[in-house]
């Protein structure tokens, strides 16, 4: 193997550890890489759980090549009875078991893990320890409320340096493993999400008759602090100022937050459902909000800054990563209602300047990113195999 390419076909497993619904964002890196990988001549293998309706993009994986081992969303009753007659405990058999036999049976030259949070593949790592498997956790989002338990920490302490590489989507959420592992983590690396907006030109700036903001993402506040923007716009300073915000996705608390809606009598607020056209998204928009509360490295705020537009986020995890502050978009240090009504204050104030904040956005990520992140993320985990 030489400069990152296999000399000979490779064997490489993908294992997703999403469970709250079938497809995020989190899903597109190893999908869009196993896809490459496919292209390029190597066996791909995955397990995902076993979503009533499969996804589009598993479907096509399916098509193209590639091997599923489909996990059940629940372990049956009789299952959990047996393991508890014959002694099979969670610590012998972490994954279940017919997940460490697929694992043994396919015995790949390489395992990715793919974590929403930082713990979500602790026993995939215990596994592919176990079997003598190569194995690189993908850790998509962190916070500082996911703190691992006493009992974690032998898993932890073994399977994290034990690992190939141990990837992040922003610089923030690998300082905090440091902390919440209380070691440096020292075979981490950051890798960079795939964008699916077309981004090769500018959006053209919409007209200006009413300032329109938008919120892009899953409908959940725990995360996204959709809650948080609310309030803001209850504010009466925002209901008299010609400004909308359009709230993009969906998710588990969309009706929560038109009833919140409704509540507080919020005219100046649209729910624009789900929208897979990103550079229409951007037509009709002058800037993006996001309060989150916790998050990766978010593909909206990378995709609303390739189209020219600014930002208005909060410094949690990898959100203010790419932004410059004051002069492509505005930062508010903490997910609170006052911190991102300052946030809102001060983009307000210098809405004339926000078409040229967009451009400079545009110009500086364009810098910043690399041209082709999923052939950038292949070549890096073939190299590991060297």
């Amino acid at each position: 193997m030489s400069g990152g390419k296999a000399d000979k076909p490779v064997k490489i497993a993908f294992v997703s550890t999403m469970a709250g619904s079938p497809w995020g964002g989190s899903e597109e890196l190893w999908s869009m890489t196993a896809m490459r990988l496919l292209e390029m001549g190597h066996t791909v293998v995955a397990s995902t759980f076993d979503w009533p309706v499969r996804p589009p993009k598993v479907k096509a994986l399916e098509e193209k090549g590639a091997r599923f081992h489909f996990r059940a969303m629940k372990k049956p009753v009789l299952a959990k009875l047996a393991d508890k007659v014959l002694g099979r405990t969670s610590a012998s058999c972490p994954i279940g078991r017919d997940s460490v036999e697929w694992l043994r049976n396919e015995a790949p030259d390489l395992v990715v893990i793919s974590q929403g949070g930082p713990w979500d593949g602790k026993d995939w790592m215990t596994a592919c320890l176990d079997l003598g498997l190569a194995y690189c956790p993908v850790i998509h989002a962190n916070s500082e409320i996911w703190w691992p338990v006493d009992d974690w920490l032998e898993t932890i302490q073994r399977g994290v340096p034990a690992a190939k590489r141990v990837f992040f989507v922003s610089n923030n959420n690998m300082r905090l493993m440091d902390v919440q592992c209380g070691f440096h983590v020292e075979n981490a690396e950051i890798v960079i999400n795939p964008w699916m907006a077309d981004t090769k030109e500018i959006v053209p700036w919409p007209d200006e008759g009413e300032i329109r903001i938008a919120c892009v993402g899953r409908i959940d506040p725990k995360a996204k602090g959709q809650d948080i923007l609310l309030q803001v716009m209850a504010m009466p300073k925002w209901r008299e100022r010609p400004i909308r915000l359009h709230i993009y996705g969906g998710g588990p608390c969309e009706k929560t937050l038109r009833k919140l809606c409704d509540y507080w009598k919020l005219e100046n607020v649209t729910f624009a459902g789900h929208v897979s056209d990103v550079r229409g998204i951007w037509a009709e928009n002058h800037a993006l909000v996001l309060p989150s509360r916790f998050e990766g490295l978010p593909l909206v705020i990378v995709e609303a800054m390739l189209c020219g537009r600014p930002v208005v986020v909060t410094d949690v995890a990898g959100n203010a990563q790419y932004v410059h502050d004051g002069v492509t978009g505005f930062v508010a240090e903490a997910p609170t209602v006052a911190l991102f009504d300052a946030a809102l204050e001060r983009a307000w104030n210098c809405r004339a300047l926000w078409r040229e904040m967009g451009a400079k956005a545009r110009t500086e990520l364009q810098q910043k990113l690399p041209p082709d992140p999923i052939g950038v993320f292949a070549e890096r985990l073939l190299a590991l195999m060297s």
